[in-house]
Parts: C-alpha cells; sequence; structure tokens
C-alpha cells in the first residue's frame, strides 16, 4: 500500500499548524510547496474547494439514505428526533456522528458539547448542542455564527418513528460540517462558531440554551441555515429572513454582496416586514443580535424581482422528508453563499497556505 496519502496528510496538518502558530504580521517563508493566498483570494480559495459530494454524503448519512460511520461502527439513521437522539437509541446516532466528523478536523479544546436541561409534563432531560470555535486571530472576542438545528420533528407518539429530515434539517447541518471541514484551514480577524443546535423543532431550545449560558456581547452577525435544497422548479431562490433590526440588515447586504461578488447562482426574497421567527434566528433578534435565516421559497412575498410564486416542500414534517426529494446542486450553492458570507464578515487574514 502506497504511503502517499499519509504523507499528504502529514504535510497539511504541518501548514495549518505554521498558519496558526505564526504570529500576527509576522512575514514567514511559506513551507516547501505552499503558494501564498493573498487577503482578497481567501474566499475565492475556499469556495473552490468546496465539495457536492461531501455536502451530498452528510445529507444522505444524515437522513438515512446511506450508512454512517461512527468511529468503528457503521450505523443508520433513520430518526433525529430530540428525545431519540438523547436516549441513546441506535437509529438516531447523529449527535454522535456529528462529533466524529468534527473531531477529524478540530482539536477537543475547539469542540464544546453544551448540555442543556428540558422538562416535559414527565420528567426533566439533558440535551446537548455542539459549539466548534474557530479563534480569530486579531478581534477574537468578535464573533460570527453559522448555525443550523440538527433534530428532526418529533412524534410524541412514538419517538422511534421515521423522521429522516432530509431537507429539514439535515441539508441545513450538512452545509455546517462542510463550513468546519474547510474553514478551519483559514485564519480570520474575528471568531468563527459553527453551532449545531438540538430542540429548535419544541421551541427553538438550543438556541436559547446558547444564549443563556453565553455571552450575546460581540456576535456581530449569525446565518441561520434551515432548509435550504428542496427546489421542485430548479429555480434557486431561497427566501432571506432578514427582519428589522440594523444588525441584520448588515448580515442581510453581506448576503447580497456576495451573490454578486462571486458570481453566485442564489436569487431571493429579501424579507424585512413579515419575517418568519419559526427558526433559531429569532432567539438572537429577541437578544438584538443581528441574525438572518436562509430557507428556500415558502410564501409567494410578491417581491419585484424577487421568487416568482411558492415552492413548498409537499413532505415538511413528514416521513417522507427523504433525500430523493431533494434538489441537492440548490443546497450546495446556498452552502457556498454561506461560507463566502461567514468568511467576508469574520475578515478574512492573509497569507493563508494551500498546496
Amino acid at each position: 500500500m502506497s504511503n502517499k496519502p499519509v504523507l499528504r496528510e502529514l504535510v497539511r496538518l504541518f501548514l495549518i499548524l505554521f498558519v496558526l502558530l505564526a504570529p500576527a504580521g509576522c512575514n514567514l517563508p511559506l513551507p516547501p510547496g505552499a503558494k501564498a493566498i493573498t487577503t482578497d483570494q481567501v474566499v475565492p480559495d475556499i469556495l473552490e474547494h468546496t465539495s457536492q459530494k461531501y455536502y451530498t454524503g452528510w445529507v444522505e448519512s444524515l437522513s438515512g439514505a446511506r450508512m454512517a460511520t461512527i468511529g468503528d461502527e457503521m450505523v443508520t439513521i433513520t430518526s433525529r428526533n430530540n428525545y431519540a437522539m438523547f436516549s441513546g437509541l441506535p437509529n438516531a446516532r447523529a449527535m454522535d456522528y456529528v462529533l466524529a466528523q468534527v473531531r477529524q478536523w478540530v482539536p477537543e479544546s475547539q469542540i464544546e458539547v453544551d448540555p442543556y436541561p428540558y422538562t416535559d409534563a414527565e420528567r426533566t432531560y439533558i440535551w446537548q448542542n455542539i459549539i466548534v470555535t474557530l479563534p480569530g486571530r486579531r478581534q477574537s472576542e468578535e464573533r460570527v455564527l453559522l448555525t443550523a438545528h440538527l433534530d428532526s420533528i418529533t412524534y410524541p407518539e412514538d419517538s422511534t418513528m421515521l423522521a429522516p429530515g432530509a431537507d429539514d434539517n439535515a441539508s441545513g447541518t450538512a452545509a455546517l460540517l462542510e463550513a468546519v471541514r474547510l474553514l478551519r484551514s483559514y485564519r480570520f480577524e474575528r471568531t468563527i462558531q459553527v453551532i449545531f443546535f438540538s430542540g429548535e423543532e419544541l421551541g427553538l431550545l438550543g438556541s436559547q440554551a446558547y444564549l443563556k449560558d453565553h455571552p450575546s456581547d460581540g456576535i456581530v452577525g449569525v446565518i441561520n441555515l434551515d432548509m435550504i435544497a428542496y427546489d421542485a422548479n430548479s429555480d434557486r431562490c431561497m427566501e432571506f429572513h432578514v427582519g428589522g433590526l440594523p444588525q441584520s440588515q448588515a448580515v442581510g447586504e453581506a448576503l447580497v454582496t456576495n451573490i454578486v461578488r462571486h458570481g453566485l447562482d442564489v436569487k431571493y426574497d429579501y424579507i424585512t416586514q413579515g419575517a418568519t421567527d419559526r427558526s433559531d434566528h429569532a432567539s438572537f433578534w429577541q437578544a438584538g443580535v443581528g441574525a438572518v435565516l436562509i430557507s428556500e421559497n415558502w410564501f409567494d412575498q410578491g417581491i419585484a424581482a424577487g421568487c416568482q410564486g411558492a415552492d413548498i416542500n409537499p413532505h415538511y414534517h413528514d416521513p417522507g422528508d427523504t433525500v430523493d426529494k431533494l434538489n441537492l446542486a440548490t443546497g450546495y450553492e446556498v452552502l457556498r453563499l454561506a461560507l463566502a458570507t461567514v468568511a467576508d464578515i469574520a475578515g478574512p487574514l492573509g497569507p493563508s497556505f494551500h498546496w
């Protein structure tokens, strides 16, 4: 067996450590085989190395369409129901799967498994969020958040019932995995946090818990991805739920700017009046933090030059929400927009190194 893959991985790890450990502003010589990337080349470089194959595979693994690897185990995830995930049911090991993925890419010190209590009519449970932190180099106290909810719809009468949630919200969760895989190799002025929330389907519980035990001071913007891959008419049209906070306008404008700057194939309704509060971005609005939800075209907003009509997933909150119903090319392009915008707001620093 050739040792070339091992050597390539060692070189990659060396380059990442070389970048992370270099003092800010220090002009060190490039490692052999590396090329410098200037500040304005960082986002294009990220976009160049995104992978639709990886994105598709994660959506499939999170929704039971293919087996998921957790260490030495192969499992099939057919439910991400909150009760099922946190009671150890073998068909609901999405939290373990996400942790296994991110532990391949970042050290344990940058991964927080953040518990919070949830009490229903019968008892109190301990549920969890996963927070991956990529520390900033110059303004590390300022944070840019990329978020999505991991859980799928709850069927109270049977927590083991099929709840694949391919669109809602494996489509958004897979985008977060791609974000961690890529963004860890670059340097930014601000800290980036990639957050996998649980409990969204029961009332935004995970995002509310995050804000209870993490300061909102210093959060400069939040992009929340929830249902980004249903696009039956293939028009690539999304809804940007921006709302009325001035801080949210800055995030919304950054999304629009990056569509144009990088030639991304995403159209949109830019919604201020009547923006929905039915996902985790709303917890940040309540805390006075700028946040934007990107979601597929649910409603006919009647916005000039926006989405035409509505394109509603008929399998919303239904066991039929499976990967074969999705337009994964659209979800992938939304992922690219989210990565470009988070990187842009975080403030890319050069040089980074790429081989």
